[in-house]
């Protein structure tokens, strides 16, 4: 009979410990998502756009940023951001920076049933 109250009381434990592990995966999701949609509209400006970046070494890098209608070249390293030069909008090739040939970027979701169908 102890061995029958012991045996009842595991499987409660683990349903308990199952459905515990479910309410902290949908917590981990929707929290994600939650701060997903943040970090989009903090980072999103219609203003300053960061063309493209190049790497110079380790954390060095050189970076065409828009600011309104001028384009201007930094050097950003962990500790500081260094103005270089102010580059003239004749010299960039501006045809691969037109919102038209942009490509937005997939959902998780996209990507997850794209690497699921492979399977």
């Amino acid at each position: 009979m102890a061995i029958l109250i012991q045996s009842q009381s595991n499987w409660w434990q683990f349903i308990v410990l199952l459905i515990l592990f479910i309410l902290v995966l949908f917590g981990a999701y929707f929290s994600t998502k939650l701060f997903g949609k943040f970090q989009i509209k903090k980072g999103s400006s219609k203003n300053i756009h960061q063309l493209e970046s190049i790497s110079v070494g380790p954390q060095k890098f050189i970076q065409l940023i828009k600011i309104g209608e001028e384009f201007i070249l930094i050097g950003v390293t962990k500790d500081k951001i260094t103005f270089i030069k102010e580059i003239d909008k004749n010299n960039i090739d501006l045809n691969k920076y037109k919102k038209d040939n942009i490509q937005q970027v997939a959902p998780f979701s996209k990507h997850l049933e794209k690497f699921l169908g492979k399977k």
